[in-house]
């Protein structure tokens, strides 16, 4: 937009030429009519000179002052040329609001709404703004309003034109007066497609996180888990004195059911026992697959007596399951090793050590049964 002062200062300074020019063909008329009255030739002559002189300076003075004015008009022509190309081809969409109306709106916010430019002239601002929104729009604008702060930004739901919800991420800069209203200039980016891929690389990384430490097949904690946690329950354990039970089983002759019956009912066993360690644990248990057919369950605040229980539950629960694979039924045991801390160890490798040692008493004395580690004479 040309600068109207710029276009005042030209016109003001053309008119004083043309006053310039009519004040002294009247002051030459004076002269030449005096001349024949009172004046000398010799006065007439330097009167004229003097005058000529006057006209010539200021008319120089004028003709540099139009110069230097043309000059700015030309300035301000390539300038706002420059910001026109600069608004109209922003990878953001920018917009000026009076009165809660679109009083300027560049090509890529009507991108990011899909109206025309000439559309968006006619509405107002909430028409694009998500009802559930309005109050948070509202609020922004009115702080913005206030001059409260030097810039306020905010995410927002707006509506495109064909209805489609996205997410928009809104500065919008203190209130500036134009022609006698204030108005607010708002930068605004449609952010859905990075909150779209910033969900997506979420939702992967809690994928990963949860296979980092899980077992694929039956969904319990895997080894890795299990060490890098045992050891923080009896630290928290000694803290706090009290006893960790653990319990390590193993499912009984495992290679013979997929020796008989193949891979897939092999894993369709240790599935169903891992689905029963699932029913059998507390909130605060952790149970794992130690590997293999082999399985660990850790059990804070559990005197041995009670872990002892809780395994005799587990392999009785197993037994009242047979396992349907297929068109047949595959009758399942396991053998249990049982431990506490500190009576049975101090560390996580003395622990588990322990549970081993019973398990395989267990499995000695005939399998599918519990047994305790000893406890240490008094």
């Amino acid at each position: 937009m040309i600068d109207t002062d710029a276009l005042d200062i030209e016109s003001e300074l053309r008119a004083e030429i043309v006053r310039l020019n009519k004040v002294v063909e009247a002051l030459m008329n004076r002269v030449e009519h005096s001349a024949t009255q009172h004046y000398s030739d010799f006065d007439q002559f330097q009167t004229t000179i003097m005058l000529e002189n006057l006209v010539r300076a200021r008319t120089k003075e004028l003709d540099a002052a139009l110069r230097e004015n043309e000059k700015i008009n030309r300035a301000l022509q390539e300038a706002e040329e420059k910001f026109h190309r600069v608004l109209d081809q922003s990878l953001v969409g920018i917009t000026m609001i009076i009165d809660d109306r679109f009083h300027y709106v560049n090509p890529k916010f009507a991108a990011i709404f899909d109206y025309p430019v000439d559309e968006l002239m006619t509405m107002d601002i909430m028409e694009l703004v998500s009802d559930a929104d309005e109050p948070t729009v509202r609020a922004a604008m009115q702080k913005a309003l206030n001059q409260e702060l030097a810039k306020i930004n905010f995410v927002a739901n707006a509506v495109r034109r064909n209805g489609q919800m996205i997410t928009v991420e809104v500065s919008v800069s203190p209130a500036i007066d134009i022609g006698g209203k204030p108005a607010l200039i708002a930068v605004l980016a449609d952010i859905s497609e990075r909150l779209r891929s910033e969900r997506q690389v979420q939702a992967l990384h809690e994928q990963l996180q949860y296979q980092a430490i899980h077992d694929p097949l039956t969904g319990l904690y895997n080894r890795l888990f299990l060490n890098e946690n045992l050891e923080r329950e009896l630290l928290l354990a000694a803290r706090q004195s009290y006893e960790v039970s653990v319990v390590m089983s193993d499912l009984d002759h495992f290679k013979m059911i997929n020796d008989c019956y193949g891979h897939q009912a092999g894993d369709a066993v240790l599935k169903a026992f891992a689905d029963i360690l699932k029913r059998h644990a507390r909130a605060s248990d952790l149970d794992c697959r130690y590997g293999g057919e082999e399985f660990f369950l850790v059990l804070p605040d559990t005197s041995l007596q009670t872990a002892n229980e809780r395994a005799e539950s587990i392999r009785l629960a197993l037994i009242a399951q047979p396992i349907a694979v297929a068109d047949i039924s595959i009758h399942v045991t396991a053998s249990f090793g049982v431990a506490t801390y500190p009576a049975n160890g101090l560390s996580p490798v003395a622990l588990i050590g322990a549970a081993d040692k019973a398990l395989y008493l267990a499995k000695d004395a005939g399998r599918n049964q519990v047994v305790a580690a000893a406890q240490p004479l008094q």
